[in-house]
C-alpha cells in the first residue's frame, strides 16, 4: 500500500516587521496598479507552470484578499465548495457523503491564510455554479475540467510527485496495436486530469463516476474495458491477490492540471490573492501531501470493497 503521507503542519512564514521604519501608504491609484502587475506576473507563472523557480512570488499576507472575499472575513468564516462523494461502508450502515481530501486540504490551508475557519460544502457537479453565483460558497474548488469560466477561473498547476497516470486492462483482452483506446470505455473519476488527454488524444469514452473508489468498483464490475488512475496507485492494485488477472498497458498519461479554483466574478485583487495562496501552497508542498494522503485513504477503500464492502 502506498505510504499514508498525512498533510504537515504548514506553519506560515511571515517577516519580521518590527524593526521596519513607519511606511507611509501608497495612494490607492498605485496600489492598485501594483495589485494588477502582481495579478499578471502570478498568473503568468502559475499558467506556465513555472512556480517553484518564481521566487518573487509574494506570499498571500502580503496582498489584500480582493473584494470578493470580504464577505467571508465580515461573517468570520470562509465557505468553500467542494467535491463529496461516498465511501466504502457495511450494507445497511447509515452513509453520508464525505468532502474530497485534496479539496479539504486546500480549502483549509485558504482558510489558514486569511485567519478564518472554513465550512466545506458539499455540491455534485449540477450545483456547484448555482452555489458560486448566488453566493452559497466564496469560493469553489473542483478537480479539472474541459470548460474553464474564463476571469473566474484559477488553474492549479499538475503535482511533480503525482502527475503520471496509469491504464489497467483485463489480461487477455484484445487490443488494437495501433489505436488501443479508441473507441474503449474508460472508468474514471469524475474530475480526472487524465480526461482530456484520454478523450482527445486516443479516443477513448470516458465513464466519469463520483469517485476514484467508485470507478475501481465499476471497472472491476465490467462497467469499462479500462482503468485510467495515478500510477502509483495503479502500480499498487497491481501487488493485490485480487487483481493479478489484470495488466497494465504500456501508455503513460499526463495530467492536465491539479485541479481548479473559481471565484464568483473576475476582479483583479482577489484573482491576485487566490493565485497566490495556490502558488503558496503547491511550493510548500502542500499539494503533495494531500495527494499522497488520498492515495493513502484510496487504498483502504479498496481493500474495504475486497472485504465485501459497498458504496451506496
Amino acid at each position: 500500500m502506498p505510504e499514508l503521507l498525512l498533510p504537515a503542519y504548514l506553519g506560515e512564514l511571515r517577516p519580521l516587521r518590527e524593526a521596519e521604519p513607519p511606511r507611509q501608504p501608497l495612494p490607492p491609484g498605485v496600489r492598485l496598479t501594483l495589485v494588477v502587475v502582481a495579478a499578471g506576473l502570478i498568473l503568468a507563472a502559475l499558467l506556465g507552470g513555472n512556480w517553484p523557480s518564481a521566487w518573487w512570488a509574494p506570499h498571500p499576507a502580503d496582498l489584500p484578499p480582493g473584494p470578493l472575499l470580504a464577505q467571508a472575513q465580515e461573517r468570520g468564516k470562509l465557505l468553500v465548495g467542494v467535491r463529496e462523494y461516498q465511501r466504502p461502508a457495511l450494507p445497511g450502515a447509515p452513509v453520508q457523503a464525505e468532502p474530497d481530501l485534496v479539496d479539504a486540504a486546500l480549502a483549509r490551508t485558504l482558510g489558514d491564510y486569511l485567519n478564518l475557519p472554513v465550512e466545506l460544502v458539499g455540491l455534485p457537479p449540477a450545483q456547484r455554479e448555482v452555489a458560486l453565483v448566488e453566493g452559497r460558497v466564496d469560493l469553489l474548488i473542483a478537480g479539472s475540467t474541459t470548460r474553464p469560466a474564463l476571469g473566474t477561473h484559477l488553474v492549479l498547476p499538475a503535482s511533480a510527485r503525482h502527475d503520471e497516470g496509469a491504464l489497467l486492462v483485463l489480461r487477455g483482452r484484445p487490443l488494437s496495436a495501433g489505436a488501443p483506446l479508441r473507441g474503449r470505455s474508460v472508468c474514471l473519476a469524475e474530475g480526472s486530469p487524465y480526461h482530456q488527454e484520454l478523450t482527445r488524444e486516443h479516443g477513448a469514452e470516458a465513464h466519469s463516476y463520483p469517485s476514484a473508489v467508485q470507478a475501481i468498483a465499476a471497472f472491476q464490475a465490467g462497467e469499462c474495458a479500462v482503468l485510467a488512475e495515478e500510477a502509483s496507485l495503479v502500480a499498487w492494485l497491481l501487488q493485490q491477490p485480487d487483481w493479478r488477472f489484470y495488466r497494465r498497458l504500456p501508455i503513460t498519461l499526463r495530467a492536465a492540471d491539479g485541479g481548479h479554483v473559481r471565484l464568483p466574478a473576475s476582479e483583479p485583487q482577489s484573482r491576485a490573492w487566490l493565485a497566490a495562496a495556490l502558488a503558496d501552497w503547491r511550493r510548500r508542498g502542500g499539494q503533495d501531501a494531500a495527494l499522497a494522503h488520498w492515495i493513502g485513504e484510496l487504498s483502504v477503500d479498496v481493500l474495504k470493497l475486497e472485504q465485501g464492502l459497498i458504496c451506496h
